[in-house]
């Protein structure tokens, strides 16, 4: 019988030539992953961010947006007591006056359920009102009449619209059973305060926020 060691050797030779001439940025083909395959790899993914950024509280998990719903009632209560009280003696128009007495009526009461939650979770309340609402509260401290009048309510109805947008968010999905009625009532009380501002004639709707969509 013939040797076929030369036969080897050349289809040797043939591979390491194949192997040579592949582009370098040649990608290796790997056979698809089956179901089984593909599921575990699943399961030994890392898990998302979201749980971790929950807050754990005996009434249950408290996500960022919620704890800044919290935040952002007890800093703008702060400045809209405030400012309603200059609006009930300084303006001469009745539905200004009649917004601004609820919303001071509305906000202690939000004011004070935030304040409560907040402590029952062990969480920081704010004791002065964000800085950009404290450059409104220096703002409006030197206005009067219609000045005023118009400052207050663009200033409150534009804020009013950022802060149901927020509400909305933690409403559709909190899990925490003292932030849910929380959010059910602030927005109640939002959507009043909208509709008494509108009522004053004085909304510029050119600068409330566009949303996206």
């Amino acid at each position: 019988m013939k040797s076929r060691k030369p036969s080897i050797a050349l289809c040797g030779v043939l591979a390491l030539a194949v192997t040579a001439c592949a582009p370098p940025d040649a990608q290796v083909v790997t056979a698809p992953q089956t179901p089984a395959a593909a599921s575990q790899a699943a399961a030994a993914a890392p898990s998302t961010l979201t749980e971790a950024n929950l807050t754990q509280t005996p009434f249950g998990p408290i996500s960022p947006a919620g704890r800044k719903l919290l935040t952002i009632v007890e800093q703008t209560s702060l400045r809209e007591i405030t400012t309603s009280t200059w609006a009930l003696q300084r303006s001469a128009n009745p539905a200004v006056q009649e917004a601004a007495q609820t919303i001071i009526t509305q906000h202690k009461d939000l004011e004070n359920r935030d304040t409560d939650i907040s402590t029952r979770m062990g969480l920081a309340v704010p004791t002065q009102p964000a800085p950009d609402m404290q450059a409104g509260i220096d703002r409006m401290r030197g206005e009067f009449g219609d000045a005023f009048d118009r400052d207050y309510v663009n200033t409150l109805r534009k804020a009013h619209a950022e802060a149901l947008i927020l509400v909305s968010t933690v409403r559709a999905d909190t899990r925490n059973t003292l932030v849910r009625p929380f959010a059910d009532l602030a927005g109640d009380y939002i959507k009043t305060h909208i509709n008494l501002l509108e009522k004053t004639g004085d909304v510029d709707y050119a600068q409330l926020p566009v949303p996206d969509l």
